[in-house]
């Protein structure tokens, strides 16, 4: 008796960008557009498809919907490459209205005065402030700059140690911060 291997295959060609309404979350989003295909394998056969689609997914929210073929042709017209993509959306914040751009701050980051990481820990955040408090302190340091030092290190601190002012800080440097996603076993 032969039983036969079957085994199937989902394949994904990227086809570009495409910027519209997201269904989901109403917000207008860039989508990002992909052939998918499956095949299936048989023992000894060559593969054969199986059946092919054309999907876009939000790239805000993530969400996935196959386009109908009526409105494969539409959304093939209105495809963009990655570098029409990153083209348009900078005229498109060049064109937004709104307060001005931010600039960026002349000097040193306090993430640069108390040598941390802007990704680091409050602990890290204390640790490293402990630690050049004893260097630049007044009373310890010979340095005669040491006094300037210890109050741009408090500032520093005071600002990072606190989660909505360093959230404001962060925004006004351009730093995103990416929620942490649950593992399964968090739920």
């Amino acid at each position: 008796m032969v039983f036969p291997i079957i085994g199937s295959r989902d394949y994904i060609d990227q086809r570009g960008f495409f910027v519209n309404e997201c269904p989901t979350c109403r917000k207008t989003s860039v989508f990002a557009v992909y052939d998918t295909r499956r095949k299936l394998t048989l023992y000894f056969v060559p593969t054969m498809k199986v059946r092919s689609q054309m999907v876009m997914e939000c790239m805000t929210c993530h969400g996935k919907w196959g386009i109908p073929e009526k409105e494969v042709g539409f959304v093939e017209s209105k495809l963009m490459t990655q570098l029409e993509l990153s083209t348009w959306l900078g005229r498109q914040q060049e064109s937004r209205p709104g307060p001005p751009r931010i600039q960026q701050p002349i000097g040193r980051t306090y993430y640069q005065v108390l040598q941390v990481d802007p990704l680091a820990d409050p602990e890290v955040i204390d640790a490293a402030f402990k630690r050049l408090a004893i260097k630049y302190h007044p009373d310890t340091s010979p340095d005669p700059g040491s006094a300037s030092n210890m109050r741009e290190l408090l500032t520093a601190r005071e600002i990072l140690a606190n989660p909505a002012r360093r959230a404001t800080y962060d925004k006004w440097l351009g730093i995103v911060r990416r929620v942490e996603a649950l593992r399964p076993e968090e739920v």
